[in-house]
């Protein structure tokens, strides 16, 4: 791994909070590290992945899916985007991003303008 776990383990989550496994109580400020900050077991959500889970577990990013196309017309609907990307992890959203940014440079600045500055071991 990049780093070591740490070393109290998490069994139970409801909130913010999470609890180990000798019943300690934690306030979970690692929650979904650059995913999501939901928390832990809202009824609300888990009512929604438990409807999920009886119709389709997961798909290839090469389908689209019924949520998926709802919320991202939300998301044109509420912002000055015409269309949404969805990516399936930091790397492909960099990535993304990145190649938008050569995008616009180019058509705005001119073919030339091509070079992306990264850094070196960066995470993504």
């Amino acid at each position: 791994p990049n780093y070591n776990p740490a070393a109290m383990v998490p069994v139970k989550g409801v909130g913010s909070r999470v609890w180990d496994q000798k019943g300690d109580e934690y306030i979970d400020f690692a929650g979904g590290i650059a995913v999501n900050v939901l928390g832990h077991c809202h009824p609300e959500l888990v009512a929604a992945l438990k409807e999920q889970s009886e119709k389709l577990w997961h798909l290839s990013n090469v389908f689209t899916n019924e949520p998926a196309l709802r919320l991202a017309k939300k998301l044109t609907d509420a912002t000055f985007a015409e269309r949404v990307y969805f990516a399936n992890s930091g790397a492909e959203a960099n990535e993304a991003a990145l190649k938008l940014a050569r995008r616009y440079a180019i058509d705005h600045f001119g073919p030339e303008k091509d070079q992306i500055i990264s850094f070196k071991q960066g995470f993504h």
